[in-house]
Parts: structure tokens; sequence; C-alpha cells
């Protein structure tokens, strides 16, 4: 059983064929067949019918094709990845109902891999991560400018809770790579978290912060260390 027959099975829609197949292999037949799945099937599918192979790979032998989730780079990359599609949400409803765990794993893989911010909030909202909390836990584990933005929106959102806020500033800081010493400082002078001290390169005045929310492009210009355009 090669990587074309899979994928014709698959765009035929044949999912009693592809279960037949997947069921005649031997164990070891099988350890080799997943990462080609992954490798060489899934990253060539157009959006629906990725989904719709996820879906049912997943109801076939969910631990071994999770990471399937990975296969999506091309979709994000090309910008026809779309979370809120039909066949999207029945993988999501699928999993809410099978195993809620999987749903924040998948999130967790598949974040690294997306190319824009409205990708990453849709990914928010197929995972069903509503928690400002959880949201922070998921997000601030990435350091992409894409991802940054989500959370700086997040915080804004929970600018009451200082603590959270401040917390979120911690977990920043350790990061310790540039663009994290950025989002730091941002982070501090736009919540006012004066009880934390440290220097950082970017030091952003007062009467510049409104800068900040007025657009992606004005948050990832500051983000990358230059001045605000004001």
């Amino acid at each position: 059983m090669n990587s074309q027959t899979i994928k014709q099975l698959i765009v035929a829609g044949d999912w009693g064929g592809l279960d037949k197949s997947l069921s005649r292999l031997s164990n070891s037949e099988y350890r080799r067949m997943e990462p080609i799945v992954n490798s060489m099937v899934l990253s060539t599918l157009g959006n629906d019918d990725f989904w719709k192979a996820y879906l049912h790979l997943l109801m076939f032998r969910r631990q071994s094709f999770l990471t399937g989730i990975l296969s999506i780079k091309h979709l994000a990359k090309d910008g026809s990845l779309d979370f809120r599609s039909e066949d999207a949400r029945n993988v999501a409803d699928w999993l809410r109902e099978n195993s809620p765990e999987s749903m924040v794993k998948v999130a967790r893989m598949a974040l690294p891999i997306l190319f824009t911010w409205q990708q990453i909030e849709d990914l928010l909202c197929f995972a069903g991560i509503e928690d400002e909390q959880a949201s922070i836990d998921l997000l601030v584990k990435e350091s992409s400018p894409h991802a940054y933005y989500v959370l700086f929106g997040i915080l804004r959102r929970a600018c009451d809770n200082q603590q959270l806020v401040r917390n979120c500033l911690i977990q920043i800081m350790k990061k310790n790579d540039d663009l994290s010493f950025n989002m730091a400082s941002i982070v501090r002078s736009y919540f006012g978290i004066d009880d934390i001290r440290s220097t950082f390169s970017l030091q952003i005045e007062p009467f510049e912060l409104n800068y900040l929310d007025k657009s992606y492009d004005n948050f990832i210009h500051v983000l990358q260390g230059k001045r605000p355009r004001i």
C-alpha cells in the first residue's frame, strides 16, 4: 500500500476502502505508513479534503494520526487554511466529544506553523479556547510577531486582572530572546507593571502607548524595536 493509493481513497471519499487497507497492515507496516500519510498525503490536500481526511483518520486511530495537524502548514502558507469551514468544525466537534484533552494538543502543535494573526485567532475559535488564562497559556509559549499581537489583544481585554498580566510578563521575560524582550517592554509599559525591574533596550514613552492600539502594522513596528511613527 503506497501513498498514492491512500491519496486516491481519500480524494474519492472511500473511507471504507481506506479503513480496510489500513487494517490489513502489519504493525511494522502500519508504523511506516503513519509518517507517509502525514508527509506525503495530508500535506498535499486542499483545505476541505484535509479536514475530511483528518477527521476520518482520527476516528480510525486517534493516537496515531493526531500529529496530522502539522500537515496544514502548506495551507497556512498559501492562505487557504480555513479553521471555520464546516469540515474543520466537524473535526473540532468530534475532538470535543471524544477527546477534549487532544484539542489542546492539536492547538499547541498547530500554533507554531501558522503565518498570520488571523489564523491564530481562528485556531483559538476552532479549539474553543475562550478563557483568557487558557489563551495566554497557549500563546505565551510562542515567540512569533503574530502570536505576540494576538497575545497583546488578549492582555488588553484582561487589563483589569493585573496579576494575570504580571504573570504573563514574567513568562515572556524568561524566554530571553530579542523579540520577547521587546514584547516584555511593551507589556510592562502599556499596563504599568512598575514593580518588575529590568533593563530593556526598547524604551516606550507614555505618549507613544496609544500608537500600539491603532493597527497590527503599528504594533509590529514597535515590537521590532523601532520608534513609533508618531
